[in-house]
């Protein structure tokens, strides 16, 4: 029940959105911090794995606008929600701005399943068209 809930609120602002740009919007939350949705348009990441039923998982990084951004302290498990809208992307990277390896791409919206994985070599994301 859970997770439909998140689901429904995280997809809710669909229509809000069509065009993405970019953000520079990363805030840390604390770690007993009610799991908020991630809006259409979004990039999200939050710690740990959010659809285990635990209503407590912080998000870590907001993300809007098109672009790439250095995320710090990335160690173990978190989910990636890409809400994007029009078939943005975004992929992580073993180093900072946009260099190393691709740690990992989500090329499609994947706002209703999310990518739960360690994010530990994960130094940049770039969100893309």
């Amino acid at each position: 029940m859970r997770r439909a809930f998140v689901v429904l609120l995280a997809c809710l602002g669909l229509a809000v959105s069509a065009v993405v740009t970019a953000s520079t919007a990363a805030s840390a939350a604390p770690a007993s911090a009610e799991t908020t949705a991630c809006n259409a348009g979004h990039v999200c990441i939050y710690k740990g794995d959010i659809w285990d039923d635990s209503p407590n998982h912080p998000k870590v990084y907001d993300f809007y606008y098109y672009g790439t951004y250095n995320v710090h302290n990335l160690i173990g498990d978190y989910t990636v929600l890409n809400c994007q809208t029009g078939g943005a992307g975004v992929k992580g990277f073993s180093g900072y701005n946009g260099t190393g390896s691709v740690t990992w791409d989500l090329d499609q919206n994947n706002c209703a399943g999310g990518l739960w994985t360690d994010l530990t070599p994960t130094n940049s994301v770039r969100l893309y068209a």
